[in-house]
């Protein structure tokens, strides 16, 4: 039942370019993700038909019923402490999560999934995907740096005086020809 590959979701889906990491069982953390959205995973999990659900998964994987909601879980896993605590979710629940979530995250999850699978064969695809997965990480742990957040807005004022400085530049240059065409004029009647 281990999963490698993460789906992340493609960019123009209305997403903000999203990424969605497993870990190295394939279960994507559903606590992080809950947060976001000012909602709170037990309130998902505590329903019955969520639990009926999640055991009717297992018996459909031959997965002991008993062993998900703890740190053995194969398909919700709740991991107290440590590196990575939260509740982590098999993707057969964490799509149904989703849509508990949001129901326009989980349409726009599955949509790029779909796509993104459509591309796995194109090996320059896969290395796209995975740099922007690592530029994405690092962003976001950059993002906590309070230099990175400086340099940021740094970037930001110089792109807004670049286009000031280009603004009065197209500005200049227009002034500069309406004169050049004005000059010819003013020699012929200056020779007259």
């Amino acid at each position: 039942m281990k999963q490698t590959n993460s789906i992340s979701l493609l960019p123009g889906a209305g997403t903000n370019e999203t990424l969605f990491h497993t870990n190295g069982d394939g279960l994507f953390n559903a606590s992080s993700l809950a947060r976001e959205y000012g909602k709170d995973v037990y309130g998902y999990t505590r329903s019955q038909k969520v639990r009926d659900f999640i055991m009717g998964v297992c018996l459909e994987y031959g997965l002991d019923p008993d062993q998900e909601f703890t740190e053995k879980g194969n398909l919700v896993r709740v991991i107290s402490g440590g590196t990575s605590p939260g509740t982590w979710m098999h993707l057969d629940i964490f799509i149904k999560f989703l849509d508990w979530l949001d129901p326009k995250l989980g349409r726009e999850f599955l949509k790029s999934a779909f796509a993104a699978r459509g591309k796995q064969d194109d090996p320059l695809q896969q290395q796209l995907a995975q740099l922007e997965a690592e530029i994405t990480s690092l962003k976001k742990k950059l993002s906590r740096n309070p230099l990175y957040r400086d340099l940021l807005k740094k970037e930001k004022e110089a792109v807004q005086l670049q286009k000031e400085i280009d603004k009065g530049n197209k500005c200049l240059r227009k002034r500069i020809a309406g004169e050049i065409k004005k000059q010819p004029k003013a020699l012929l009647n200056a020779k007259a």
